[in-house]
């Protein structure tokens, strides 16, 4: 049988930490698929000349690259220079 170690309180307060940001992540990384979901869904009222897809994009790869979204890169592309875009 296989015998629990006991955990010190700073490892639990790590872990716990951990789990905090991975839950951040994957709240964002939801977001952004819900941005591209509706960004590709096939609208047929949308106006011709529209490019929901690309703005779908562009607003998901914003909402990866926050600086509150903790993923990592976000960090360093956020104070980018915004070019690209448009």
């Amino acid at each position: 049988m296989a015998r629990e170690l006991p955990v010190p309180g700073p490892a639990i307060a790590a872990l716990e930490e951990r789990v905090r940001v991975l839950e951040a992540q994957v709240a964002v990384l939801a977001d952004a698929i819900r941005v591209l979901a509706r960004g590709l869904e096939d609208i047929p009222t949308a106006e011709p000349g529209q490019r929901p897809a690309a703005e779908a994009a562009r607003r998901a790869y914003d909402l990866l690259l926050a600086p509150g979204s903790r993923l990592p890169g976000a960090a360093v592309q956020a104070g980018g220079s915004g070019g690209g875009h448009g």
